[in-house]
């Protein structure tokens, strides 16, 4: 089992680093993706070295795909095509999609991923506005292969909820 965590300039460590570990806990096999580039410094400052760019990711090879939030990374991650139509494609072959904070709003559903699935995001007006109808305001919402959660502070849940989902139990 594969899974694929997107990281661009400005991503919320906590939320791209925490399911990165609680997954190697779990003997599952995560590759770091730059966004665009394997360099990347996050939304606090914190030099992320990913072991993988978007240019050279096939997304077909992933069971799940995990998309951090933190501003500006999910602007930077909702505006490369290649991530969008990855995750287009994993939604539609049943891989799981993941997706905490801002990026349930920034990159699924203002790019149309997230249609008639429940979802959360963290409560910022604009982010809550995006998701419309579909936002529950939970701390983690699973809906299908679609798990969304509200933020850094549901982190380790959200990490957590993708390996129940996955079958999977983190060793700690």
């Amino acid at each position: 089992m594969k899974v694929a965590v997107l990281i661009a300039n400005g991503s919320e460590e906590i939320e791209a680093l925490t399911p990165v570990d609680v997954l190697r806990r779990a003997g599952v096999t995560v590759d770091m993706v730059g966004v665009p580039c394997l360099t990347v410094e996050g939304s606090h400052g914190i030099e992320i070295k990913t072991n993988r760019s978007v240019a050279e990711t096939n997304f077909d090879e992933y069971s799940a795909i995990i998309v951090p939030g933190g501003m500006p990374g999910a602007t930077n991650i909702s505006q490369t095509q290649k991530v969008i139509d990855g995750l287009k494609k994993a939604l539609e072959r049943g891989a799981l999609v993941a997706s905490i904070c801002a990026s349930p709003a920034v990159v699924l559903a203002d790019n149309g991923l997230i249609d008639g699935f429940k979802a959360t995001c963290y409560p910022a007006p604009q982010f809550v506005k995006s998701l419309g109808d579909n936002y529950t305001g939970a701390n983690v919402e699973i809906d299908r292969n679609l798990i969304t959660a509200n933020g850094p502070k549901s982190a380790f849940e959200f990490s957590l909820a993708v390996c129940d989902y996955l079958k999977i139990q983190p060793k700690f």
